[in-house]
């Protein structure tokens, strides 16, 4: 295996394994200091809902799109690892890549938090079946799941700003390790492009906690 070029805002770190995981520059490279200071800017976002526990002693963090089928199919076997764990904090960072549809999920979603409502409306958004899914459709889902989407959209508005920052720097991240798409996950220096089973994420956990 290959060293490549640690992290920083331009490059990708590591290099791909026969997994297909990329390992990040870790402590002891030549840019720690910068590699770790982008990290933490990946993990602990101020504006960041997060889900699992805030408090866990490992952060799991996925870029993920509403409209996404492979988001979505994943997510159920997600959340209950993270709930039958109990110790993995949840980062799930919104990354509209799908187009307008994607960002009124995102609007829902984010709106949500403002209403203390942000768990059940992501979850129900998130398990929404098939390929393209119509803005009403999300917006029947939420309500069927005890959120008024009206209200998740005017709490939205109310912070577009602080909203569409944190967007903005999700799309900037994801842009600078090199993401082609959702979903991936970053495990502490582990980054994961792509759909995995939940298998191959729980030993990566492990991993990190080794």
């Amino acid at each position: 295996m290959t060293q490549s070029p640690p992290l920083t805002r331009r490059n990708l770190i590591g290099s791909a394994m026969g997994t297909g995981l990329l390992l990040v520059a870790g402590p002891g490279c030549a840019q720690d200091a910068e590699a770790e200071a982008f990290r933490r800017e990946l993990t602990h976002d101020p504006d960041q809902p997060v889900l699992g526990n805030p408090e866990g002693d490992v952060t799991l963090v996925e870029f993920y799109d509403y409209q996404c089928p492979f988001c979505r199919k994943g997510h159920p076997a997600l959340l209950d690892m993270v709930r039958t764990d109990g110790s993995i904090r949840l980062v799930m960072k919104d990354w509209p890549i799908f187009g307008e549809a994607s960002v009124h999920g995102l609007r829902l979603g984010l709106g949500a938090v403002g209403l203390g409502q942000y768990e059940a409306a992501h979850d129900t958004l998130m398990q929404i079946e098939g390929r393209r899914i119509a803005p009403e459709v999300m917006d029947e889902a939420v309500r069927a799941a005890g959120v008024e989407p009206a209200a998740a959209l005017a709490s939205f508005a109310r912070e577009e700003a602080r909203w569409m920052g944190l967007v903005s720097r999700n799309d900037a991240q994801a842009r600078a390790i090199g993401l082609q798409g959702t979903p991936a996950y970053l495990v502490g220096w582990t980054l994961m492009p792509g759909a995995y089973e939940i298998d191959v994420i729980r030993d990566v956990i492990a991993k990190e906690r080794d």
